[in-house]
């Protein structure tokens, strides 16, 4: 209870100074240069660990509450910003979109006394990003007890509203079946990805192994055995043998295995989507008669049933907390069709969140390259200056930084963040994005400093050569040093005990986690 107490308590002080209760403190203090000063000189430190030797770092912060510059090295320096991508794209939709926006699901039929549809049931979608199994089951109880029993025709896909490539500008340099690369589509479910489950069967004996969500959709090929001793090794493959996805499930599992589970993209949303509604539909007692196609629903008539998704501001929490490739990328489709008109397409996509961030927060254009929404592989380009200022920006936007603010992973307690800076003073007072990739580690983020200032940083680390666990150390120890920040005292910030951030404290981390699916 008294975790749970100080947690309240933690997250309230600074859900007080993201809605405007620092305001009083907007003037210059009398310490500021001192302070400054002090910064300086420990930060530089901090970036002078032989952990950064050979990597290109970028580093900028400011205070928030009146935008003083605290510190800057190769701050406008363009980098690969990993996941930060995903700060500025989920801004650019709070910003345009406003939190209380929903995507919708239609379904279209024309039911009889009896139940019967003589023709198809049409499933049109307009890119919910959320749209999950047990959504899309409660979207089929809808189906069922608005009177539907059978089904003479089949069910038709209707993904018109996105256009163009299913992959993001980028995702062709990697062409695995992991969840995190999963493809867009302006119907899709689950993130696009398979859930294949694996549990020990008898000594000797096949492994159980099953997919979820069911359906005829993909194939399995399992062979898979259960052993009395060693270590469990399953090897997960999916592949698309004359338009039908197949997933091999190969390996050894132990007796004493509780089970595992391996997510796996999917190549085809809406049939995928339309097979599992199929499946569904069965299990409550409708029978389709008809297969699964991609088609156009009905232009002229009424939506049958009709599902919104949660609201934008709950959605994006999921996005930046577990750094989700794939909800990244459908909220910036559905942004560049509302602010372009529809189909939605990568160009209205990219071209909506680069006149956010030239326009509304005034970068200069041309200083920086969005090409995905989600930060994935090498194609984007900003500085640490550059995420402050859609730091800054949001923090300022009275009407959307509570939702923006609260998305955040939390220092020692939530998402990416969850086993970093645990049991510190940073513990709940850093909400941050995290970004990683083979060769880019980031981290910005809101820190509420010691004496109530909301101060926003970027750490951007590219080309290092020490471990993932090492880089996070550096950027932690730089998020405990402004959460440990006083601008009441002349006397400078005391230096930061360098056992304050340990690897223990980012432990259990992985290094994938600027490239979730699931969150």
């Amino acid at each position: 209870m008294l975790t749970s107490g100080l947690r309240t308590g933690s997250v309230i002080c600074f859900a007080l100074s993201a809605i405007g209760y620092t305001s009083a403190l907007a003037a210059p203090r009398p310490h500021d240069q001192e302070v400054k000063k002090a910064l300086d000189t420990q930060i530089t430190e901090i970036l002078a660990e032989p952990k950064l030797s050979g990597a290109k770092v970028g580093v900028y912060v400011e205070r928030l509450d009146d935008r003083f510059p605290l510190y800057s090295k190769d701050g406008d320096q363009k980098l690969i910003p990993a996941s930060n991508v995903k700060l500025v794209s989920t801004a650019a939709a709070l910003h345009h979109l406003m939190p209380d926006y929903r995507f919708k699901t239609d379904v279209f039929c024309q039911v009889d006394e009896s139940g019967v549809v003589e023709g198809n049931l049409a499933l049109k979608g307009y890119g919910d990003p959320y749209l999950i199994p047990e959504r899309l089951w409660y979207l089929a109880t809808r189906i069922y007890y608005s009177g539907v029993r059978e089904i003479k025709g089949g069910i038709v896909v209707d993904d018109s509203y996105f256009e163009g490539p299913r992959m993001a500008n980028g995702w062709e340099q990697d062409r695995s079946s992991f969840a995190y690369m999963a493809p867009v589509g302006a119907v899709s479910l689950g993130f696009n990805a398979l859930l294949v489950h694996v549990l020990p069967g008898p000594i000797g004996g096949a492994a159980k192994v099953w997919i979820d969500p069911a359906s005829d959709y993909a194939t399995l090929d399992a062979k898979v055995e259960t052993i009395d001793k060693g270590r469990t090794d399953v090897d997960v493959e999916v592949v698309t043998e004359k338009n039908k996805q197949i997933v091999r499930v190969s390996g050894k599992i132990t007796k004493k295995d509780s089970g595992r589970g391996w997510w796996r993209k999917i190549d085809n949303p809406p049939v995928f989507t339309g097979e599992v509604l199929k499946t569904m539909l069965a299990q409550l007692g409708v029978r389709v008669r008809g297969t699964v196609k991609v088609g156009n629903a009905p232009a002229e008539q009424t939506p049958f049933v009709s599902m919104a998704s949660p609201r934008l501001g709950e959605v994006i929490d999921k996005v930046n907390k577990n750094s989700n490739n794939f909800m990244a990328e459908m909220i910036a489709m559905g942004l560049g069709a509302e602010t372009f008109g529809a189909p939605a397409s990568w160009t209205k996509a990219e071209n909506a969140i680069t006149s956010f961030l030239v326009n509304d927060v005034g970068i200069k254009a041309g200083s920086f390259d969005i090409k995905n929404a989600s930060g994935l592989h090498d194609v984007n380009r900003f500085s640490p200056h550059h995420l402050v200022q859609v730091l800054g920006y949001m923090y300022g936007e009275r009407k959307v930084r509570p939702e923006y603010m609260a998305s955040f992973a939390i220092a020692g307690a939530a998402g990416t963040l969850n086993s970093r800076m645990k049991q510190s003073d940073a513990t709940y007072l850093v909400r941050g994005k995290t970004g990683t990739l083979s060769n880019a580690s980031a981290l910005s983020a809101y820190v509420v400093s010691k004496s109530g200032e909301m101060i926003a940083f970027s750490i951007l680390v590219n080309d290092f050569k020490a471990s993932i666990d090492e880089i996070w150390a550096v950027q932690d120890k730089l998020a405990l040093l402004l959460a440990a920040t006083s601008f009441d005292d002349a006397a400078p910030t005391p230096s930061l005990p360098v056992s304050a951030v340990t690897p223990a404290n980012t432990a259990g981390a992985s290094a994938t986690a600027g490239a979730s699916n699931v969150p």
